[in-house]
């Protein structure tokens, strides 16, 4: 997502700076600066201001900016232009410093092959970087940052392409790949999937309450399954009368909850659904405070025609 000598810039451009005197600071050509910071701006990282004949470079206030100019000062020592490519980009923004992961979980998570996911760890553990925990691996708090850096950097990538694509929205959740956003207007682009109770009419379930307008963005898939669906639900907004809407289409939709806590692992909510799941499973025996009395559950599945 940036190239090396876009990362020397950032690292530099600590207040602004003429693209002459950068390129001299930095030993590029004029013409590389221009390339580089043309993409930068896009990413809403500088911005650029003519005065006479020179060029002036400003950074902007974008929270990546910052966390990453921060690292660069505190730790000199390393060349982080060299080290943060695209892959060790990846596997930075699924491993922090205080929750260790295995090499199996972060290529699920980035879906980058195991042996690359096992490379860019052993160069962070062989520059003390990352440790070693058993099977596990984690950042040393002195580079916590750089976890910290690789989510604030997809975020502002997320933010911008938001932008592009359809003027303005808000962020509910993201991955590296993927997000949530909700929108002022609907949105008629194939990789902003239609999300939300909206959604839940392909399935029969046809709600009058407006919530807003919600969308999933990916490039890679072009449906959302039942089990999506619930998950970005409770996403959206957790609680009661969202909850049993989700229960209702996982009961209309006879989704099995193992691939429904599945689904839920991977968005991170499975501490929210598992209640749930268990909740249906036993036919509302076993309650928990994130769920409806079960007379009540009965009478809003009669309202929608679900037998559950």
């Amino acid at each position: 997502m940036l190239e090396e000598n876009e990362l020397r810039i950032m690292a530099t451009l600590d207040s602004p700076k003429k693209r002459r005197a950068l390129a001299t600071e930095l030993g590029y050509e004029p013409g590389t600066i221009t390339n580089a910071v043309v993409h930068l701006e896009k990413l809403g990282l500088v911005t650029r201001e003519r005065v006479g004949n020179e060029t002036i470079i400003h950074p902007t206030s974008a929270k990546c900016l910052e966390v990453y100019q921060d690292l660069t000062a505190t730790n000199s020592h390393v060349d982080f232009p060299e080290l943060l490519t695209s892959s060790m980009l990846r596997v930075l923004y699924y491993l922090p410093a205080d929750e260790p992961v295995s090499a199996a979980e972060l290529a699920q998570r980035t879906e980058v092959s195991r042996a690359t996911v096992y490379r860019t760890l052993k160069t962070l553990t062989n520059r003390a970087i990352a440790v070693k925990q058993g099977t596990r691996y984690r950042l040393t708090e002195q580079f916590s940052g750089l976890h910290k850096f690789a989510v604030e950097l997809r975020h502002q990538h997320h933010r911008t392409q938001v932008q592009t694509d359809i003027g303005s929205g808000t962020l509910l959740w993201e991955s590296y790949d993927e997000f949530i956003v909700r929108t002022d207007e609907g949105v008629d682009d194939s990789q902003y999937l239609l999300t939300g109770l909206d959604a839940f009419s392909e399935y029969g379930l046809q709600f009058f309450t407006r919530s807003g307008n919600y969308y999933f963005y990916s490039e890679s898939r072009e449906t959302l399954s039942p089990a999506d669906l619930v998950c970005h639900l409770l996403l959206i907004e957790n609680d009661a009368r969202h909850r049993k809407y989700a229960i209702l289409l996982i009961t209309a939709t006879n989704t099995s909850h193992e691939d429904v806590h599945e689904v839920a692992t991977s968005y991170g909510v499975e501490d929210i659904i598992s209640p749930l799941l268990t909740y249906l499973r036993t036919e509302g025996e076993q309650t928990s405070g994130q769920t409806p009395p079960w007379s009540e559950m009965e009478s809003l599945a009669r309202d929608y025609g679900v037998e559950i």
